[in-house]
Order: C-alpha cells, then sequence, then structure tokens
C-alpha cells in the first residue's frame, strides 16, 4: 500500500473509493488492505484508505469474500459462524 492511492482517493473518495457505490477500486483495495493489516501495517499515513476499508470490510459480499470464510482455509484461522 502506497501513499499513492491516498493521495488519489483524496479527490475521488465518498463512503468508497470513488464516490458512494462500490467500484472495482474496492474489489482491489479489500484484500491489499487485510493482507497489509494482517502484517501488522501502519495505517497511520492513509486515514483514507483505512476509512474506506472500514466500510467495506463490513458489507456481506465482502465479509463472505473474505480469506477467512472460505473453504479452504484452515479451520483454526476460519471465523465460526
Amino acid at each position: 500500500m502506497t501513499i499513492v492511492y491516498e493521495t488519489i482517493v483524496k479527490g475521488s473518495a465518498g463512503r468508497y473509493s470513488v464516490g458512494d457505490e462500490v467500484t472495482m477500486a474496492d474489489i482491489c483495495l479489500a484484500p491489499t488492505v487485510e493482507a497489509a493489516l494482517r502484517w501488522n501495517i501502519d495505517f497511520e499515513s492513509l486515514p483514507i484508505v483505512l476509512r474506506i476499508y472500514e466500510r467495506l470490510k463490513v458489507l456481506p459480499a465482502f465479509e463472505m469474500g473474505d480469506w477467512k470464510h472460505q473453504e479452504d482455509t484452515p479451520e483454526q484461522f476460519r471465523v465460526k459462524t
């Protein structure tokens, strides 16, 4: 994750990366941020990116699509439903 994306979304973000509708940019952003968070990347310099991710991760489609909900995820890492 670079500061470049943060700079770009400063001019385009609404609720999500480009306005108030989920776009392909968000579909790409969510797993990238998820991976970075697993590696304890600090998002202090990326507040807009983090805000967008926080909104995305609670959407049902994103929630069910994340790696913790997949059939091949090891049992100890799966979300318990």
